[in-house]
Order: C-alpha cells, then sequence, then structure tokens
C-alpha cells in the first residue's frame, strides 16, 4: 500500500513541476508507461489507461475548440486530471469490495456534471460507463479542474 501511495505522490509532483505543453505531454508519458508496465496491478493499468484516453481526447478536442493557444488549459486539465484519477484510485483501493460500487458512483456523477466540451459524441465520451470491466466509469469530456475542485469540497467520509 505504501509503494501505491508513493508512486501516487511521485506522478503528483512530476505533473506539477512541468511547465504548460510539458505537463500535458508528461502526463501522456507516464500514463503511457504505466498502461504498458505489466508488473504493476491490473486496476492501476486500468486508471492509466482511462488517463491515457481522457488526455488523448482532451488535447484533441483542445486542438479543435481553442483557437488560441490551447497548451494552458491542456496544462491544468492535465495536472486535475492526475489529482482527480489519484484520488479516486486510493479511494477505490482502500475501500472494501462492498464499498467500491459507492466510489465509482461517486467519482462517475462528479465527472457526469462537469462537461467540458459539451461533446454531443456521447456514444464516444460515455465509453467507459458501460465498458464491461471498467472501474474508470467516468466522462471523457470532463472538465477536470472543476471535478477535481468538486471532489476536494465533498469527499465522503469512511
Amino acid at each position: 500500500m505504501m509503494k501505491r501511495i508513493l508512486f501516487i505522490l511521485t506522478l503528483l509532483a512530476i505533473v506539477a513541476g512541468a511547465s504548460a505543453q510539458e505537463a500535458y505531454n508528461e502526463a501522456i508519458r507516464m500514463a503511457r508507461d504505466v498502461v504498458d508496465d505489466t508488473s504493476k496491478p491490473l486496476d492501476m493499468r486500468k486508471v492509466a489507461q482511462f488517463k491515457y484516453d481522457a488526455l488523448y481526447y482532451m488535447g484533441r478536442q483542445a486542438m479543435k475548440t481553442i483557437p488560441n493557444d490551447p497548451s494552458s488549459i491542456l496544462d491544468y486539465q492535465a495536472r486535475a486530471l492526475f489529482q482527480f484519477m489519484n484520488l479516486f484510485y486510493g479511494q477505490y483501493t482502500m475501500s472494501t469490495k462492498r464499498d467500491k460500487p459507492a466510489v465509482i458512483e461517486y467519482f462517475k456523477k462528479i465527472s457526469l456534471a462537469h462537461p467540458l466540451f459539451n461533446d454531443q459524441n456521447k456514444s464516444y465520451v460515455l465509453a467507459y460507463l458501460t465498458f464491461p470491466g471498467a472501474i474508470t466509469q467516468f466522462s471523457l469530456d470532463t472538465d477536470w479542474v472543476a471535478a477535481y475542485n468538486d471532489i476536494r469540497k465533498g469527499m465522503p467520509q469512511k
């Protein structure tokens, strides 16, 4: 457990220390590295896959919808995504098997409540909600800064 906490803190420090476009690019690289590392627990790799897909989606949408330099928005969103997902993963791993669905549901509601691009392609942005075995049942179209702030305000107590 301590190893996981240190890993999460390291990820946060790396993402927090990188500059604008570098933070986004570094976040993509870190997520991909975890996905590809078969020595990592499967749930950790599933979370990393969601991070990777959310970052890719965010970058693609930002290039289409933000005409001027989207790098600062991507920077803030990437950092908040990692913070949100690290809080989720921490809560998820510390929960009992019986409580895990409630943790997923709580974070899912927050994700759905904060769309960023208002993308109408719901089958794409909500794919993780219907994907069998997904622990990351969140929308790809999420304003991660708003979602993270919302989570920090209302974290459920055990």
